[in-house]
């Protein structure tokens, strides 16, 4: 995918109420926000599927 085509992604699923998606230096980051707005737990990946996966497995 193309930067700017992942930054669109990324806006798009910042929507999302209790995830947030970051890239940093090409890592992408899913956090887990609790309802205060703090971050909980987060998974990396070199994509936003790795990154959710790896949060994913965080949690299990």
């Amino acid at each position: 995918m193309s930067s700017e085509i992942e930054q669109k992604v990324i806006s798009k699923l910042n929507h999302l109420k209790h995830l947030k998606f970051e890239m940093v230096n090409n890592v992408y980051t899913a956090t887990l926000i609790d309802l205060e707005g703090e971050e909980v737990v987060k998974g990396y990946g070199n994509s936003v599927i790795e990154a959710i996966n790896d949060l994913h497995s965080t949690l299990l």
